[in-house]
């Protein structure tokens, strides 16, 4: 109807040529509004797309090394987490969590979070974190020994280099008797190398050792470079290995290898 309407108003009157060209580009400043409308529609809906990518992933996994704790029930910023009755030595797979503050506790099996030991993990998790909890310690705090913690322990889970696997080492312990050990690789028992000394409660160390090779590995509690307990470390370790020494409630110690898929396998001293 507007078009109509000009193209009347310029045949009728050619002294207003002049207002009618005037006209047509009133109309284009007009068409070039609303392109300005439409660009604006178009940033709103990038804002929009900007709003629905993801956040991004952490990963934690738990692991159960308090000797004197019953089985408990893992909870997460108060609730529930549904890691529940998990005894001594039980061990998880990683789970994901949006990056953000998390506060981790546990209660005995079978209560609620009323119930909750009152030692907490408190942490602030990042895109791409990835941690091993390890709850140590004893409980009994008349025990002379360390006390009961909740401990984060970084997992890098980069490809290991060819022919290798990565081993985080922890050290957790917590009777008296182990505060400082030194471990030892006695794989060839006429060349022992020290692999690492003066390993204190509550420290880790990642490596990596190769593929395909068993090792066997000596604990000394007393320094005097003879082992008090001695490990074989099989040859089938691949991707990332946690390795944690512990002892049990009566003072015995032992290694659990805990793999990437959550699973777990307690290594007990050879008799020597």
């Amino acid at each position: 109807m507007f078009t109509l309407t000009l193209l009347s108003f310029i045949a009728c009157s050619g002294d207003k040529e002049d207002t009618a060209i005037e006209t047509e580009d009133t109309s284009v400043e007009e068409t070039d509004t609303e392109d300005t409308s439409t660009e604006e529609t178009d940033t709103e809906d990038t804002s929009t797309e900007e709003t629905d990518e993801p956040a991004g992933t952490a990963q934690v996994r738990v692991v159960h090394l308090s000797p004197d704790a019953p089985a408990v029930d893992v909870y997460v910023n108060g609730e529930a987490s549904g890691i529940a009755d998990a005894p001594f030595l039980a061990t998880t797979g990683f789970v994901e969590l949006p990056p953000g503050d998390y506060s981790f506790a546990v209660a005995p099996a079978g209560t609620d979070f009323a119930s909750a030991v009152p030692v907490t993990l408190d942490v602030t998790l990042a895109d791409g974190d990835a941690y091993t909890a390890i709850a140590h310690g004893y409980l009994d705090t008349s025990m002379e020994s360390n006390g009961f913690a909740i401990t984060p322990f970084a997992a890098d889970l980069s490809a290991p280099t060819d022919g290798t696997f990565r081993v985080q080492v922890v050290h957790a312990a917590a009777a008296a008797a182990f505060a400082k050990v030194d471990i030892w690789n006695i794989t060839d028992p006429a060349n022992p190398q020290a692999l690492i000394p003066d390993f204190d409660y509550g420290e880790e160390v990642t490596t990596e050792l190769p593929t395909n090779t068993a090792f066997t590995l000596g604990v000394d509690i007393d320094a005097d470079a003879t082992p008090d307990a001695v490990f074989e470390i099989p040859d089938t370790l691949m991707g990332f290995v946690g390795v944690y020494a512990v002892n049990d409630v009566n003072g015995a110690p032992s290694l659990l290898t805990h793999f990437e898929d959550g699973t777990s396998v307690q290594l007990t001293p050879v008799a020597q």
